[in-house]
Protein backbone atom coordinates (compact mmCIF):
# COMPACT_ATOMS: atom_id res chain seq x y z
CA UNK A 1 0.00 0.00 0.00
CA UNK A 2 2.90 2.55 0.74
CA UNK A 3 3.84 1.82 -3.10
CA UNK A 4 0.63 2.38 -4.23
CA UNK A 5 0.49 5.77 -2.39
CA UNK A 6 4.08 7.06 -3.11
CA UNK A 7 3.11 6.42 -7.29
CA UNK A 8 0.16 8.10 -6.86
CA UNK A 9 1.74 10.73 -5.21
CA UNK A 10 4.54 11.24 -7.82
CA UNK A 11 2.12 10.49 -10.86
CA UNK A 12 -0.40 13.16 -9.56
CA UNK A 13 2.90 15.84 -8.84
CA UNK A 14 3.59 15.13 -12.36
CA UNK A 15 0.00 15.34 -14.04
CA UNK A 16 0.09 18.79 -12.34
CA UNK A 17 2.45 20.24 -14.66
CA UNK A 18 -0.07 20.39 -17.27
CA UNK A 19 -0.50 24.16 -16.40
CA UNK A 20 3.20 24.64 -16.97
CA UNK A 21 4.80 26.30 -20.06
CA UNK A 22 7.75 24.49 -19.96
CA UNK A 23 6.91 21.23 -18.12
CA UNK A 24 3.55 20.19 -19.23
CA UNK A 25 4.59 17.42 -21.35
CA UNK A 26 5.44 15.27 -18.09
CA UNK A 27 1.64 15.17 -17.32
CA UNK A 28 1.37 12.07 -19.83
CA UNK A 29 3.80 10.40 -17.92
CA UNK A 30 1.65 11.21 -14.90
CA UNK A 31 -1.75 10.11 -16.60
CA UNK A 32 -0.06 6.56 -17.41
CA UNK A 33 1.22 6.58 -13.77
CA UNK A 34 -2.27 7.45 -12.45
CA UNK A 35 -3.83 4.88 -14.71
CA UNK A 36 -0.99 2.17 -13.70
CA UNK A 37 -2.00 2.83 -9.64
CA UNK A 38 -5.73 2.54 -10.12
CA UNK A 39 -5.35 -0.65 -12.09
CA UNK A 40 -3.07 -2.30 -9.19
CA UNK A 41 -5.14 -1.27 -6.62
CA UNK A 42 -8.76 -2.29 -7.64
CA UNK A 43 -7.00 -5.71 -8.53
CA UNK A 44 -6.20 -5.68 -4.92
CA UNK A 45 -8.85 -4.85 -3.92
CA UNK A 46 -11.36 -6.99 -5.99
CA UNK A 47 -9.47 -9.94 -6.27
CA UNK A 48 -9.02 -10.63 -2.65
CA UNK A 49 -9.70 -14.06 -1.11
CA UNK A 50 -11.85 -14.71 1.99
CA UNK A 51 -9.60 -14.66 5.31
CA UNK A 52 -10.90 -16.29 7.87
CA UNK A 53 -13.46 -19.13 8.64
CA UNK A 54 -16.91 -18.62 6.40
CA UNK A 55 -19.79 -17.27 8.27
CA UNK A 56 -22.19 -20.11 6.98
CA UNK A 57 -22.53 -23.82 7.42
CA UNK A 58 -19.73 -25.37 4.42
CA UNK A 59 -20.49 -28.99 5.41
CA UNK A 60 -22.50 -29.36 2.47
CA UNK A 61 -25.79 -28.55 3.95
CA UNK A 62 -26.54 -25.41 2.89
CA UNK A 63 -26.30 -24.38 -0.75
CA UNK A 64 -27.78 -20.99 -0.48
CA UNK A 65 -25.54 -19.45 2.25
CA UNK A 66 -22.59 -19.65 0.10
CA UNK A 67 -24.41 -17.85 -2.70
CA UNK A 68 -25.47 -15.11 -0.45
CA UNK A 69 -21.80 -14.39 1.05
CA UNK A 70 -20.68 -14.34 -2.15
CA UNK A 71 -23.15 -11.61 -3.61
CA UNK A 72 -22.97 -9.72 -0.34
CA UNK A 73 -18.67 -9.48 -0.59
CA UNK A 74 -18.85 -8.42 -4.11
CA UNK A 75 -21.30 -6.21 -3.69
CA UNK A 76 -19.68 -4.72 -0.82
CA UNK A 77 -16.62 -3.79 -2.77
CA UNK A 78 -18.37 -2.48 -5.26
CA UNK A 79 -20.08 -0.55 -3.35
CA UNK A 80 -16.82 0.92 -1.60
CA UNK A 81 -15.65 1.63 -5.27
CA UNK A 82 -18.76 3.96 -6.21
CA UNK A 83 -18.47 5.42 -2.66
CA UNK A 84 -14.75 6.16 -3.39
CA UNK A 85 -15.62 7.64 -7.07
CA UNK A 86 -18.23 9.83 -6.44
CA UNK A 87 -15.99 11.16 -3.56
CA UNK A 88 -12.81 11.82 -5.99
CA UNK A 89 -15.74 13.52 -8.48
CA UNK A 90 -17.33 15.73 -6.51
CA UNK A 91 -14.41 16.86 -4.07
CA UNK A 92 -12.76 19.35 -6.68
CA UNK A 93 -16.34 20.49 -7.87
CA UNK A 94 -17.35 21.69 -4.61
CA UNK A 95 -13.82 23.01 -2.90
CA UNK A 96 -13.43 24.79 -6.59
CA UNK A 97 -9.37 23.72 -6.13
CA UNK A 98 -7.75 23.43 -9.64
CA UNK A 99 -4.93 21.55 -8.44
CA UNK A 100 -7.83 18.73 -7.45
CA UNK A 101 -9.17 18.72 -10.86
CA UNK A 102 -7.34 15.43 -11.73
CA UNK A 103 -9.08 13.79 -8.74
CA UNK A 104 -11.69 14.03 -11.03
CA UNK A 105 -10.15 11.66 -14.23
CA UNK A 106 -9.12 9.03 -10.94
CA UNK A 107 -12.74 8.57 -9.58
CA UNK A 108 -14.37 8.37 -13.23
CA UNK A 109 -11.30 5.74 -14.18
CA UNK A 110 -11.99 4.17 -10.54
CA UNK A 111 -15.17 3.44 -11.49
CA UNK A 112 -15.27 2.80 -14.88
CA UNK A 113 -12.52 -0.01 -14.26
CA UNK A 114 -13.98 -0.82 -11.39
CA UNK A 115 -17.31 -1.64 -13.49
CA UNK A 116 -15.28 -3.74 -15.66
CA UNK A 117 -13.45 -5.65 -13.51
CA UNK A 118 -16.65 -6.24 -11.64
CA UNK A 119 -19.01 -7.60 -13.27
CA UNK A 120 -17.42 -11.04 -14.61
CA UNK A 121 -17.10 -11.58 -11.32
CA UNK A 122 -20.57 -11.18 -10.34
CA UNK A 123 -21.11 -13.16 -13.83
CA UNK A 124 -19.50 -16.17 -11.99
CA UNK A 125 -21.02 -15.91 -8.78
CA UNK A 126 -24.36 -16.07 -10.43
CA UNK A 127 -23.65 -19.36 -12.76
CA UNK A 128 -22.61 -20.81 -9.40
CA UNK A 129 -25.54 -19.83 -7.78
CA UNK A 130 -27.76 -21.48 -10.99
CA UNK A 131 -26.23 -24.84 -10.33
CA UNK A 132 -26.57 -24.46 -6.67
CA UNK A 133 -30.01 -24.70 -7.27
CA UNK A 134 -30.15 -27.79 -9.03
CA UNK A 135 -27.76 -29.81 -7.21
CA UNK A 136 -26.95 -30.95 -4.01
CA UNK A 137 -23.53 -31.52 -2.54
CA UNK A 138 -21.38 -34.59 -2.19
CA UNK A 139 -18.43 -34.56 -0.76
CA UNK A 140 -15.05 -35.37 -2.85
CA UNK A 141 -11.41 -36.35 -1.81
CA UNK A 142 -8.79 -35.82 -2.69
CA UNK A 143 -8.41 -32.94 -4.95
CA UNK A 144 -5.22 -33.30 -7.48
CA UNK A 145 -4.47 -29.28 -8.08
CA UNK A 146 -2.98 -28.43 -11.43
CA UNK A 147 -2.80 -25.03 -12.96
CA UNK A 148 -3.46 -21.66 -11.45
CA UNK A 149 -3.84 -18.62 -13.52
CA UNK A 150 -4.96 -15.07 -13.28
CA UNK A 151 -8.48 -13.85 -12.81
CA UNK A 152 -9.56 -17.26 -10.96
CA UNK A 153 -8.68 -20.10 -13.46
CA UNK A 154 -8.06 -23.14 -12.38
CA UNK A 155 -7.23 -26.98 -13.36
CA UNK A 156 -8.18 -29.52 -10.65
CA UNK A 157 -9.59 -33.00 -10.09
CA UNK A 158 -11.65 -34.53 -7.96
CA UNK A 159 -11.35 -37.65 -6.81
CA UNK A 160 -9.28 -40.30 -7.34
CA UNK A 161 -12.42 -42.19 -9.52
CA UNK A 162 -11.78 -41.26 -12.81
CA UNK A 163 -13.71 -37.96 -12.77
CA UNK A 164 -12.20 -35.88 -15.34
CA UNK A 165 -9.90 -33.20 -14.92
CA UNK A 166 -11.92 -29.99 -14.71
CA UNK A 167 -11.64 -25.83 -15.79
CA UNK A 168 -12.96 -24.18 -12.75
CA UNK A 169 -13.18 -20.26 -12.52
CA UNK A 170 -13.60 -18.73 -8.47
CA UNK A 171 -15.89 -15.76 -8.57
CA UNK A 172 -13.28 -13.64 -6.73
CA UNK A 173 -10.60 -13.89 -8.89
CA UNK A 174 -7.94 -14.84 -6.19
CA UNK A 175 -4.26 -15.42 -6.58
CA UNK A 176 -4.04 -18.53 -4.54
CA UNK A 177 -5.75 -21.90 -3.82
CA UNK A 178 -7.83 -21.63 -1.33
CA UNK A 179 -6.83 -22.95 2.30
CA UNK A 180 -7.18 -27.23 2.73
CA UNK A 181 -8.52 -27.71 -0.73
CA UNK A 182 -6.77 -30.66 -1.07
CA UNK A 183 -7.76 -32.48 1.68
CA UNK A 184 -11.44 -32.09 -0.18
CA UNK A 185 -14.32 -30.28 -1.38
CA UNK A 186 -18.21 -30.57 -1.86
CA UNK A 187 -19.10 -30.76 -5.26
CA UNK A 188 -22.77 -30.23 -6.45
CA UNK A 189 -23.23 -31.04 -9.86
CA UNK A 190 -22.41 -33.84 -12.66
CA UNK A 191 -18.69 -35.16 -13.68
CA UNK A 192 -19.26 -34.72 -17.31
CA UNK A 193 -20.96 -31.73 -17.36
CA UNK A 194 -19.71 -29.63 -14.87
CA UNK A 195 -20.81 -28.10 -11.36
CA UNK A 196 -19.73 -26.33 -8.21
CA UNK A 197 -17.16 -26.72 -5.63
CA UNK A 198 -17.25 -25.36 -2.05
CA UNK A 199 -13.85 -25.46 -0.07
CA UNK A 200 -14.98 -26.55 3.51
CA UNK A 201 -14.34 -23.73 6.16
CA UNK A 202 -13.15 -21.14 4.03
CA UNK A 203 -16.37 -20.87 1.69
CA UNK A 204 -15.30 -20.70 -1.70
CA UNK A 205 -16.89 -21.26 -4.81
CA UNK A 206 -15.92 -22.68 -7.79
CA UNK A 207 -17.91 -22.75 -11.02
CA UNK A 208 -16.35 -25.70 -13.30
CA UNK A 209 -16.65 -28.12 -16.25
CA UNK A 210 -14.08 -30.51 -17.79
CA UNK A 211 -11.37 -29.12 -19.57
CA UNK A 212 -11.45 -31.28 -22.54
CA UNK A 213 -14.98 -30.93 -23.44
CA UNK A 214 -15.07 -33.03 -26.44
CA UNK A 215 -14.22 -35.86 -25.12
CA UNK A 216 -16.81 -36.37 -22.80
CA UNK A 217 -19.52 -35.68 -25.43
CA UNK A 218 -20.32 -39.45 -26.15
CA UNK A 219 -20.90 -39.94 -21.95
CA UNK A 220 -23.16 -36.74 -22.32
CA UNK A 221 -24.93 -37.97 -25.41
CA UNK A 222 -25.42 -41.22 -23.42
CA UNK A 223 -26.33 -39.83 -20.23
CA UNK A 224 -30.28 -40.15 -19.34
CA UNK A 225 -33.04 -37.77 -19.99
CA UNK A 226 -32.97 -36.37 -16.39
CA UNK A 227 -29.85 -36.30 -15.89
CA UNK A 228 -29.83 -33.94 -19.43
CA UNK A 229 -32.62 -31.57 -18.29
CA UNK A 230 -30.99 -31.21 -15.03
CA UNK A 231 -27.70 -30.53 -16.55
CA UNK A 232 -29.92 -28.20 -18.76
CA UNK A 233 -31.61 -25.94 -16.03
CA UNK A 234 -27.88 -25.37 -14.24
CA UNK A 235 -26.71 -24.05 -16.88
CA UNK A 236 -24.23 -26.92 -18.02
CA UNK A 237 -25.69 -28.56 -21.16
CA UNK A 238 -22.90 -26.24 -23.10
CA UNK A 239 -19.63 -25.07 -22.53
CA UNK A 240 -18.97 -21.52 -20.52
CA UNK A 241 -15.68 -22.37 -18.88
Amino acid sequence: MLLLGGGFAVSYGLVLTVISDTFFWFAIPGMLGLLTVVLLALHLFLYRPFSGAAPFATDGTDRRGPVKYHYKVLGRRYLLIVVFAVAMVVLPLVLGVRYLNPFIAVGLLALSLGTRFWLPQLGWAWKSARVLKVYDFEFRSPVQKSNLEAKGRRSLTLGNGGSPRMSAREPLFSDRWPEGIAHGVWFAGDDVFGGVLLVPDTGELMFMQPENWAVHEEARQQAGTERREKAERAGLARRSV
